[in-house]
């Protein structure tokens, strides 16, 4: 891409998945930051030098992520990169990020616990979402907590600071159960069972990705109230 003075763009990458399991969710991180370069050209892009974004899907694979972050890098020839949606496709682009002198811009919240010179973090933490987050659960709908999650660093990592938050909020926790990333309905039989033995009072959801709708609809179908 050039300009009418024949200057080139500003080259930079974007890695969201428009296929797999998050790219429901991706896809819109996607195209806001689409709509922002679009913007940025229309005011005249950056010291009158267009964005251009070069874009791959890595669907929602890590190893993707990884190879086509090399990718950009090496053959592309871009420093700056915008995207990740789970932690575990952070981690895997991170070196790459790192290793070439580039910038990750993660645009999601994240369990913290990392740092890198190389990446921003535009997501919350969970000293900024999860402590009030649990605060106000306890006090609103009591103390009885049940955990499920999707099986990767996440909602692991999520799941382990919200048990801290819940039973420093004299809570307690009365189970943490996992499904496939790639879950099918099938997988959250165990979960409503479980929810149907031990009545929580709060279920608490780290489950990403196509199967956050499966667990909702199971969870309608089994009569519990869709608003708790």
């Amino acid at each position: 891409m050039t300009n009418d003075a024949g200057e080139a763009g500003w080259r930079v990458g974007v890695l969201f998945s428009q296929t797999g399991v998050t790219s429901g969710i991706e896809r819109t991180q996607l195209n806001a930051t689409l709509l922002a370069i679009s913007e940025i050209n229309a005011a005249g892009g950056i010291l009158g030098r267009p964005v251009e974004p070069v874009i791959y899907d890595p669907a929602s694979d890590p190893k993707k992520f990884r190879a086509f972050a090399e990718r950009l890098f090496q053959v592309d020839r871009i420093r700056l990169l915008f995207g990740c949606y789970m932690s575990s496709t952070r981690k895997a682009v991170l070196p790459s990020v790192e290793g070439h002198r580039g910038l990750l811009f993660y645009p999601t919240l994240y369990e913290g616990f990392e740092y890198s010179r190389n990446c921003i973090y535009t997501g919350a933490a969970p000293n900024q979402n999860s402590l009030q987050l649990a605060r106000f659960l306890l006090s609103t709908y009591g103390n009885r907590f049940l955990f499920v999650g999707s099986n990767y660093v996440y909602p692991y990592e999520s799941n382990r600071l919200m048990a801290d938050f819940v039973v420093q909020g004299k809570g307690k926790v009365l189970d943490e159960i996992y499904v496939p990333l790639h879950a099918q309905a099938k997988d959250f039989d165990k979960v409503i069972a479980r929810i149907k033995k031990t009545s929580p009072d709060v279920i608490f959801s780290t489950v990403v990705g196509s199967g956050t709708a499966d667990f909702y609809r199971a969870y309608r179908a089994a009569g519990f109230d869709p608003i708790r």
